[in-house]
């Protein structure tokens, strides 16, 4: 949609970029609210109630005034919801399966996520073709009600041994600050290792799956536009297969530091590939986006690390400080990549404008970023 929307709302790639990130700025912060809400109220109220409100963030997108403002808010309350899905499964997982298997679930977790970003990839595209941007949207909203709805069917109710041991930390803690544990988190340096690692190595998902990569793939291939979503797709399906791939063997061999090391070499590597290719078939293409993809994905692993680096009594802070500081870091990238692009090129806001050439110097950001990301894993503690 980002063509359309972005022609409809009148604004630079900057601009437009910006309102986007917005999802990724309320998300961050709002992982620590989500961990401690979590810890107090259970799966089942505080998932649903999230899922309303990303479903009012995509039917505030309909809201018909042509302000980018709008936009902007409508990413607001769907970053503020959204932010309760990886912390409210993951506390799950904590409550319903054994420790030594949370690496693999990390990574099912992810695998699951992606299985959504693929379908959206290859069905989306003809569907804006067909009804257009705002009917997706509508759309959009139905499914977040059906999904509210399964939320409250299905999601289990706190079982007793979690409540016993709920009732034992709030009574260990009772004379102590409600935000020892945040507080821990925040103040250990590995945990800000493990986020910034982990955001690097998630940055080719937000800043070009999410976002550029289809109007770079339709730049450089010169190809249809629902042709170019479903080439980029395969950036998803690398991810798909590789985040319980990493997952598993980490949880088998007990590594975590140098699988994020390999990750932060080859990374960087297949995106290099991709933007120096002058000349790149679809296949070829399409080959190096699922390699990047798979050797991403043991970003998964920094969640269950940052387990290991914390006391156990933060074990939901560890993971919601862990997945704010990725998020962070996607959302500072993404308009970072936008306004490189106007830089290159200010012939007004109109995405057609920009260049193979210009999208291959913007995107260079990405595994330079990732490279800085391997000099920090040298410093992470935990194997």
């Amino acid at each position: 949609m980002l063509q359309e929307m972005q022609s409809f709302y009148g604004v630079s790639a900057g601009t437009f970029g910006m309102a986007s990130g917005i999802y990724y700025y309320v998300y961050a912060p709002m992982q620590l609210a989500a961990g401690v809400m979590l810890d107090r109220l259970g799966g089942r109220v505080v998932m649903a109630c999230a899922s309303l409100i990303v479903t009012i963030g995509c039917a505030a997108v309909l809201i018909p005034i042509d302000a980018v403002a709008i936009f902007a808010i409508a990413r607001f309350l769907m970053g503020f919801g959204s932010a309760f899905g990886f912390i409210g499964v993951m506390y799950l997982a904590t409550v319903w399966i054994h420790k030594e298997k949370l690496s693999l679930v990390s990574g099912l977790t992810t695998a699951i996520g992606f299985i959504g970003a693929i379908l959206a990839l290859k069905v989306i595209p003809d569907f804006v073709s067909s009804v257009g941007w705002r009917t997706c949207w509508i759309y959009s909203a139905i499914f977040g009600i059906v999904s509210k709805t399964v939320l409250v069917l299905f999601v289990p109710k706190t079982p007793v041994w979690e409540q016993k041991r709920k009732e034992a930390h709030f009574e260990e803690f009772s004379d102590k600050n409600f935000l020892v544990g945040l507080i821990e988190v925040i103040k250990n340096p590995q945990t800000w290792l493990l986020g910034i690692v982990g955001g690097l190595l998630y940055m080719p998902t937000t800043v070009f799956g999410d976002l550029w990569g289809k109007e770079f793939i339709e730049a450089v291939v010169n190809i249809p536009n629902g042709e170019a979503g479903s080439v980029t797709s395969m950036l998803y399906a690398g991810w798909l297969f590789g985040a319980p791939f990493w997952g598993f063997l980490s949880d088998k061999t007990g590594f975590k530091k140098s699988l994020l090391i390999l990750s932060t070499i080859l990374c960087p590597l297949f995106m290099a590939i991709i933007l120096l290719l002058n000349h790149i078939s679809l296949g070829e293409i399409r080959l190096l986006l699922f390699l990047t993809g798979f050797v991403s994905a043991p970003q998964v692993i920094c969640f269950v690390a940052s387990l290991e680096i914390n006391p156990k009594y933060a074990s939901g802070s560890a993971i919601a400080v862990v997945n704010m500081i990725v998020t962070f870091v996607g959302g500072l990238l993404q308009p970072l990549v936008g306004y490189i692009l106007d830089m290159l090129n200010n012939s007004g806001p109109t995405l057609n404008r920009y260049s193979a050439m210009d999208f291959r110097i913007a995107m260079s950001v990405m595994p330079l970023m990732v490279i800085l990301g391997f000099f920090m894993t040298l410093f992470i503690k935990t194997e």
